[in-house]
């Protein structure tokens, strides 16, 4: 009797557990207070929908969510990743949208589902996090399935209801306009009766102050004390690469096409690229204390220092060691009773990833201002790159952008070379440069021991490349600094020919009507008493120049003026 009773209850209880791993609940919105939104379209991609669904979303500011079907994704993957280009996000809504029978097993849905994966990564080099099932059936898929697979399902809260054929377009209006609220998944398909619906329904939301994001970025709100590391509200600049893996965002300063290039062809080591330099982390809120963590990645790491500043000012700072645990948390204490914008410069010479945040119960991140600070590109070696300096914010391209007012970007690297295929890299993935400064050369002399002419040939080649789609930027070409070596080891040549070979170059781009190129003599604002070694700034050294420097463009501009 109590053998059957025990059993009894086993099977109660498997049956329960099954149930329970069984449970469902896909996606559908999150519980905020600020105004944002999610909007998704289902059936792509197609070429007579897609683009102007994009269009529609950039105008008012706003990216989407896609659910691509496998064999339109198949003939039309120039388009997926045009999309993907353009900072939209993919998700998987199976490879045929079949429709299946009640009783069909498990396999055949999960198949479905992994060769739209598989597809993706293959045509795309894309991983979609999200699916949808066609016509939202779930059946027999569990929890456990999907995390198995790597991905959210992910339904709706409001249903525009927009699939079949002559949909009235009012009727979508009003069924978006009625439903919408902070936090919401939208369902809409790629039909044209959709657009003309978005048409009207975008800029009645943007003028209710409403914000659209992709699925991944809601899904970053819905826990408010622990924040994703890639929450919309936490703004990254100072890279135009940076990205998500793993939970953990990294910060690379260079396309992945140019860190996977020969270092002979590109002339800087990869290794040393990865590490960071003028690589900034922003966030608002009015949290007393906020606690940021990060992890130090494979690759170069020298140890360095995290720096925190609250509404412009410098508050605390953290430094660490090569050799310590490559986990870090910052607990940030704040300075004021009110919300203020939160800055953490990451270390130079280390490879850090950022985890994300944890605010106190009751506190959330609010928006930032818009920044619409100049952008300044800083190009060139180690000297540029901070080796000397402890930190990024001691080094002579992080003060000067500060003391202009200047948005950073320091693309410089230790140990490298006058690199053409950095300067392409520059050229395609800026949109616009307003400043930018070259220090470049030493290695080309010292390391290498290259000729003036042909590092003549490399600069000219230089220039000429950002000034293909960046002909107004103010570029201040800056002769080799002090040094302690004189000559080439290698070569025989002088760092002064090396200098003049500059001068030289600049001069001849000035006699062809460049009037937005500057000469500065590195070597006239920069002494012995500034080095630590034979060629590097010291931390005062660094503070000097950049003093000297801004001092010296401040002329140049002025001189442009008059």
């Amino acid at each position: 009797m109590k053998t059957k009773l025990f059993l009894t209850i086993g099977c109660l209880l498997s049956m329960v557990m099954t149930a329970f791993c069984q449970k469902l609940s896909p996606f559908q919105s999150v519980d905020i207070n600020q105004k944002y939104i999610a909007f998704t379209f289902d059936d792509g991609p197609d070429p007579k929908t897609s683009f102007k669904i994009m269009d529609l979303m950039e105008s008012v500011d706003g990216k989407a969510t896609f659910f691509n079907i496998g064999k339109k994704l198949s003939e039309y993957s120039a388009l997926s990743k045009n999309v993907i280009e353009r900072g939209h996000e993919i998700g998987n809504h199976s490879m045929s949208h079949r429709r299946f029978k009640k009783d069909e097993e498990l396999e055949a849905r999960i198949q479905e589902i992994k060769a739209f994966q598989s597809l993706a990564e293959q045509k795309l080099h894309y991983i979609p996090k999200l699916y949808r099932a066609p016509f939202l059936d779930y059946s027999k898929v569990s929890n456990t399935t999907f995390q198995k697979l790597q991905l959210t399902p992910v339904n709706a809260a409001v249903y525009a209801k927009d699939a079949k054929k002559n949909v009235e377009v009012d009727a979508i209006v009003h069924r978006i306009m009625n439903g919408v609220k902070p936090g919401v998944v939208v369902l809409c398909h790629e039909r044209k009766h959709t657009i003309k619906a978005l048409e009207q329904v975008l800029p009645k939301l943007k003028s209710q102050g409403y914000h659209f994001v992709t699925v991944s970025e809601l899904m970053a709100f819905s826990n408010h004390k622990k924040i994703a590391s890639n929450h919309p509200l936490i703004k990254v600049s100072g890279t135009n690469y940076a990205y998500v893996e793993d939970q953990i965002m990294r910060f690379p300063r260079h396309s992945a096409e140019l860190l996977k290039m020969p270092k002979g062809k590109s002339k800087f080591s990869p290794v040393k690229a990865q590490t960071g330099s003028g690589v900034v982390v922003s966030f608002k809120t009015s949290s007393p204390i906020i606690k940021a963590s990060f992890k130090v990645l494979q690759g170069e790491n020298r140890g360095g220092v995290f720096a925190v500043y609250q509404d412009g000012k410098k508050i605390q700072t953290l430094r660490f060691g090569k050799k310590d645990n490559p986990e870090k948390i910052i607990e940030i204490q704040s300075k004021l009773k009110h919300s203020s914008v939160f800055q953490i410069i990451i270390p130079h010479w280390t490879n850090v990833g950022f985890k994300g945040l944890e605010l106190e119960e009751g506190h959330s991140l609010e928006k930032i201002a818009e920044d619409k600070k100049p952008i300044y590109v800083a190009y060139g070696n180690s000297i540029t790159h901070g080796t000397g300096q402890q930190a990024t914010f001691q080094t002579y391209p992080f003060l000067l952008a500060k003391k202009m007012n200047w948005n950073l970007y320091n693309v410089a690297v230790g140990g490298g070379k006058t690199s053409v295929p950095m300067a392409k890299m520059i050229r395609d993935d800026f949109e616009h440069i307003d400043f930018m400064t070259i220090l470049i050369g030493y290695n080309d002399y010292y390391g290498e021991g290259l000729s003036s002419e042909a590092y003549g040939k490399r600069l000219s080649s230089f220039i000429q490349t950002i000034r293909e789609k960046h002909p107004s930027t103010n570029l201040f070409c800056i002769t080799p600094t002090y040094t302690k070596t004189k000559q080439s080891k290698k070569s025989g040549q002088t760092i002064v020919q090396f200098r003049d070979m500059m001068a030289s170059v600049v001069k001849s781009f000035q006699h062809k009507g460049d009037a937005h190129l500057f000469l500065i003599r590195g070597e006239k604002i920069s002494k012995e008493s500034d080095l630590k070694d034979v060629v590097h700034f010291n931390v005062d050294g660094a503070k000097s120049f950049s003093e000297l420097l801004y001092n010296e463009i401040k002329i140049k501009l002025d001189q442009t003026t008059k």
